[in-house]
């Protein structure tokens, strides 16, 4: 089992600095931080409260789907957080690539990555025709917070699976 453990360790850092350094470019050093908000608590709020306030039945409920979803995967997020509170990869590993907002809370799992997959879920519930852009777009927001050194590659995939799963199971 530790030689399991050690294995899947080593691979989580190899791709972390796959992600976080060989893709360093002037493009993405401009993109990554943008779209890293699309799964900021701000984006969210403000998506369920346009949803919510809509004369539409339809978007109102999926406004409440998106709410809960939201509200119950972080709750998930910040009991992780404090049951598991990992370090996040800048802290720990030497010569990585930071954005300029480095965060001092624990890294597993991604909070970000938990809403961006949460919010795919939900709208492609409501847009099944749209899932493609959704989760692509879902994939970036997961993807930017390694490239930005917030997030080992395991924090992203948790925090998708969690958001994936709790708007599935709500919907």
């Amino acid at each position: 089992m530790k030689r399991m453990t050690l294995w899947m360790r080593s691979g989580d850092i190899v791709t972390f600095f796959w992600v976080n350094r060989a893709w360093k470019n002037g493009v993405t050093d401009r993109v990554m931080p943008a779209i890293t908000h699309l799964g900021g608590v701000i984006w969210c709020v403000v998506l369920s409260l346009a949803l919510l306030v809509s004369t539409d039945p339809f978007w109102q409920d999926t406004g409440i789907h998106l709410s809960i979803s939201l509200l119950v995967s972080h709750l998930i997020v910040a009991l992780c957080k404090k049951v598991m509170p990992r370090p996040r990869p800048y802290q720990v590993l030497e010569h990585v690539s930071t954005g300029r907002h480095l965060l001092q809370d624990a890294s597993f799992p991604s909070g970000h990555s938990t809403a961006a997959f949460c919010t795919a879920t939900v709208l492609s519930i409501a847009l099944p025709g749209l899932l493609l852009p959704f989760f692509g777009l879902a994939a970036l927001v997961a993807l930017s917070r390694v490239y930005l050194g917030l997030h080992y590659p395991s924090d992203i995939l948790t925090g998708a699976a969690l958001g994936t799963i709790v708007a599935w199971l709500l919907g």
